[in-house]
C-alpha cells in the first residue's frame, strides 16, 4: 500500500511536470515569425553612449526625427526603397562626441551595432561622421512603404555603400559608441587640443 501511494505521487508529478514544459514552451515566442498583415510591428532600439544615460528610441520617436530614404539592394534581390533615421542622428542625439568633439582619443571610439539574435557589425564613429567618412548608414523600420517584419524587422541598417550586404544588420536591438583606445597612449595628436 505504501508504495502504491508513492508511486500514484510520483506518476502524477511526472504528468505534471511534462505539461508544464510543454505548455511553457507554446507561450515561447516563434523567432523569425511573421506578423499577420496589419498587425503593428512596434520595435525600439537603444543607445549606449559611455558617461551618458542610455537613449531608447520607440517607433513614434523614429517617426518624429528626420527621415531619409535609399534605393538599394542586398545580394541577389532586386533594390527596394529603403525608409528610416541616419544612424549618426541617433547617435548624435544620444550624446556621441561628432563632428567638433571627435578628435584626440574620440577618434578611437567605434560604434558596434547588436541584432536580436547576437550578431555584431562595427564602424567607426569618424566613418559616420559627415566632416570624414560621411557614410550613409540608415536604420530602416520601412522597405518598400511596408514596415518590416519577420526576420527583418522591426529595424534594420542599410549600408548602401558596403560591397557585400554582411553589416545590415537584421533584428536592431542595440547600438553602442565603444571607447577602443588603448590605455596609456596619448590622446594628444594631429588637430587634438589639451584638455586646460
Amino acid at each position: 500500500m505504501k508504495h502504491q501511494g508513492r508511486r500514484v505521487v510520483k506518476t502524477f508529478m511526472m504528468k505534471f511536470v511534462v505539461c508544464a514544459c510543454l505548455a511553457s514552451t507554446l507561450m515561447l515566442p516563434v523567432r523569425g515569425a511573421e506578423l499577420p498583415s496589419g498587425t503593428s510591428n512596434t520595435g525600439y532600439v537603444q543607445v549606449r553612449v559611455a558617461g551618458k544615460e542610455t537613449r531608447t528610441f520607440n517607433e513614434s520617436d523614429l517617426a518624429s526625427l528626420p527621415r531619409s530614404s535609399i534605393t538599394a539592394g542586398a545580394h541577389d534581390e532586386k533594390p527596394s526603397l529603403w525608409e528610416g533615421v541616419a544612424l549618426v542622428e541617433l547617435l548624435r542625439r544620444a550624446g556621441a562626441p561628432l563632428d567638433k568633439q571627435l578628435r584626440g582619443r574620440e577618434m578611437a571610439k567605434f560604434v558596434r551595432v547588436t541584432a536580436a539574435d547576437g550578431y555584431q557589425v562595427v564602424f567607426s564613429l569618424a566613418e559616420l561622421d559627415a566632416a570624414f567618412g560621411d557614410r550613409n548608414v540608415l536604420v530602416v523600420d520601412r522597405q518598400d512603404g511596408h514596415l518590416l517584419s519577420g526576420k527583418d524587422g522591426p529595424l534594420r541598417l542599410v549600408v548602401a555603400a558596403d560591397k557585400r550586404p554582411a553589416r545590415w544588420v537584421r533584428e536592431v536591438e542595440t547600438i553602442e559608441v565603444v571607447d577602443g583606445s588603448a590605455p596609456g597612449h596619448s590622446s594628444l595628436h594631429g588637430d587634438a587640443t589639451p584638455d586646460k
